[in-house]
């Protein structure tokens, strides 16, 4: 025979009901799965891995020349990434005439900053110290000249766009920047410069 609760009972038990509020709906598990931005691709993800497990994809390829998007690995040494770290130039220039060199000018593409020596890597310009012809000695000059002008601007920037920090002398490589764009640009515009792809222009002829 069931026995029937006071009415008493059933009424304080709606009530605590009521003030407690409806029992929360329970949270959905959430996979791995879920976590993975949906335009990373299976090449991507393997990148990721490889990276975070110091598995890389070729022998010859340093981490630090690696770069990770959405579409998987980059070699910034093909791709001449630009170094989220740009350094100010703030010093003023003259013509390197002595041993003693800390902010001066070699020639149209090399100068030291900070007793520092830099190569400017997007562009060659003609050789200073031995020429082949009269003709680039007077284009060395002129692009000796044109370079000291320019860092003795403002708003410059040096940019490591290649993976190499330096060359096989031990010079710093970078792109001197000015306003957004290259100084190179204007020195391959007057045509005492051009681009640097790796091989050294004939100026004689």
């Amino acid at each position: 025979m069931m026995t029937r609760k006071p009415a008493r009972v059933l009424l304080l038990k709606d009530a605590r009901q009521k003030l407690a509020g409806p029992s929360p709906a329970p949270r959905p598990q959430r996979r791995l799965i879920d976590f993975i931005p949906l335009r990373l691709t299976a090449v991507s993800l393997l990148g990721v891995v490889a990276i975070y497990l110091g598995v890389l994809p070729s022998p010859d390829l340093a981490p630090s020349k690696l770069m990770v998007d959405a579409s998987g690995l980059i070699d910034r040494s093909t791709t001449g990434s630009v170094s989220p770290d740009a350094e100010p130039i703030r010093a003023k220039f003259s013509i390197c005439a002595s041993a003693t060199r800390i902010n001066c000018v070699v020639d149209g593409d090399t100068f030291w900053y900070g007793g520092v020596k830099y190569r400017i890597s997007d562009i060659n310009t003609p050789e200073i110290s031995q020429p082949a012809c009269e003709r680039e000695r007077q284009l060395a000059r002129q692009a000796q000249v044109a370079l000291l002008q320019t860092l003795n601007g403002r708003g410059l920037t040096l940019e490591q766009q290649e993976w190499r920090d330096t060359d096989k002398y031990g010079r710093k490589l970078r792109v001197v920047m000015q306003d957004g764009h290259s100084i190179g640009d204007a020195l391959i515009a007057r045509g005492l410069a051009h681009r640097w792809e790796g091989h050294k222009l004939n100026w004689c002829g």
